[in-house]
């Protein structure tokens, strides 16, 4: 960019403007550096006035030492003529390492600079360190074969290791999938085919509980082991934990299953915990919590710095934060596609006609809620009904909503009636009510009353 176009901007988060060589220009680089680069232009005022600065080839050579002795880090320095006078441009990159003036490290805020706090800088320490590439503790003798030659088969039965063979030795396959160099496993190795881990002292340990309400519980597993392991013993708790009810229609001697929520949806949810979690917290495990009326998903470890997800849904990306432990699942066919989990678990509550799950992230990690159809027969009956407001329910169910004109042509009622029903079934909290007027419309309500859900 030229000067001219920096000039036009106000200060910000990549852009700072000096007068002079200062300590409070290179606390700004130091941000810089430990942000996401920047640049700074000497010899301009806060107010965009050019001042000018002396640039002789020594003071160019004084200033870069300068920097390269308090910093450490060598940015791209260069006199830009402006106004008949001379503009010294400084663009720092963003460092792989966190860059320190005399000791202390700095961030950038806006178009401020301010130190960074322990926890920042913690983030900062490990965000460009993947977990599972790290050197783990354990050896060969710990590493489960089966789970292996389970994974090879897997692998091989989706069609993404079609010339692998379970019978090679388990430190050739390893290697070959980057898991182990050398006799050194990696941490990915070890989490995803280890023989044993301590469930109750664990960081890595899954748990997951049933709750009558907030605070009792009913049901409680904690899942140790390999990854493979978490997830099958994870599904299986979840199938127990939830309710099925079967159909028989008459046509075929099989009977269908009715879940209170898509088992495909709990799998990838699940799945995408496992994978994505934070492996660096401690004292934190995966937790998943179902209630009468939702699940409740916690995982240690939020989406990747700088994406949200309103961002995922427009345009599924993948970002792995392990990235050795996500290419296994992949090629085990566990993951159809990078990226595509969260737009999968939608598209299987859209299509059982389920309230769209929530996704929430804060400083300990990310959150998903999942609501069931609470309005089953049974419910809608201990409610007290009547005939006609039953006979709207699966029609709002199967095409989202119904306007008041729409209710009274469908149970064939006069115009007070339908408000009437329509109105008692809002009061109920069954229905919600959008808009107002006669272009208002009722759908079912997304989260009936006195919800259960919680957090830890």
């Amino acid at each position: 960019m030229t000067l001219d176009h920096f000039l036009k901007e106000i200060e910000s988060r990549e852009l700072e403007f000096k007068e002079k060589p200062n300590p409070a220009l290179f606390k700004t680089l130091s941000a810089f550096a430990n942000t996401d680069g920047g640049v700074a232009l000497i010899g301009v005022s806060d107010k965009k006035e050019i001042t000018g600065y002396r640039c002789s080839n020594a003071d160019l050579k004084d200033l870069s030492d300068t920097i390269v002795n308090k910093l450490a880090i060598h940015p791209v320095i260069e006199p830009v003529k402006c106004e008949g006078k001379t503009v010294v441009r400084i663009e720092v990159k963003k460092s792989k390492v966190p860059v320190a003036y005399e000791g202390r490290y700095y961030t950038r805020v806006g178009n401020t600079t301010r130190l960074m706090d322990t926890e920042e800088l913690k983030e900062f320490l490990v965000s460009e360190i993947e977990w599972d590439r790290l050197p783990s503790e354990r050896g060969l003798a710990d590493i489960d074969m089966e789970t292996v030659r389970l994974f090879v088969r897997l692998a091989k039965s989706a069609g993404r290791l079609p010339g692998a063979d379970e019978r090679e030795p388990v430190a050739a396959i390893l290697t070959r999938l980057g898991l182990m160099t050398g006799d050194q496993l990696t941490n990915a190795a070890f989490l995803l085919f280890g023989k044993k881990q301590e469930s109750y002292l664990s960081d890595t340990v899954l748990r997951i509980g049933r709750f009558k309400d907030g605070v009792t519980i009913i049901g409680d597993r904690w899942i140790a082991g390999n990854l493979f392991r978490q997830l099958s013993e994870g599904e299986e708790a979840l199938r127990n934990f939830i309710n099925v009810r079967y159909e028989i229609s008459g046509e075929t001697p099989e009977r269908k299953e009715h879940w209170d929520y898509p088992l495909p949806a709990l799998r990838e949810a699940l799945m995408n915990a496992l994978v994505h979690r934070d492996y660096f917290k401690k004292n934190e495990q995966i937790m998943i919590k179902i209630y009468d009326d939702a699940i409740w998903f916690h995982n240690p470890g939020g989406f990747p710095k700088g994406l949200s997800i309103a961002q995922l849904k427009a345009m599924p990306q993948s970002i792995p934060r392990n990235p050795l432990i996500a290419r296994i699942f992949y090629l085990s066919g566990y993951i159809e596609r990078y990226g595509s989990g969260i737009q999968r678990i939608l598209t299987s509550f859209a299509d059982a006609g389920l309230p769209e799950p929530e996704f929430q992230t804060d400083a300990w990690g990310l959150t998903l809620t999942m609501q069931k159809d609470i309005f089953t027969e049974e419910y809608l009956a201990q409610m007290g009904l009547n005939e006609r407001q039953l006979q709207a329910i699966p029609i709002m169910r199967k095409q989202g909503s119904i306007s008041k004109r729409e209710y009274e042509d469908l149970v064939s009622v006069s115009t007070r009636t339908a408000l009437y029903d329509l109105t008692a079934l809002v009061n109920k909290g069954v229905l919600v009510r959008i808009g107002s007027g006669k272009s208002s419309r009722y759908s079912l309500s997304s989260k009936p009353k006195n919800t259960q859900t919680g957090g830890s």
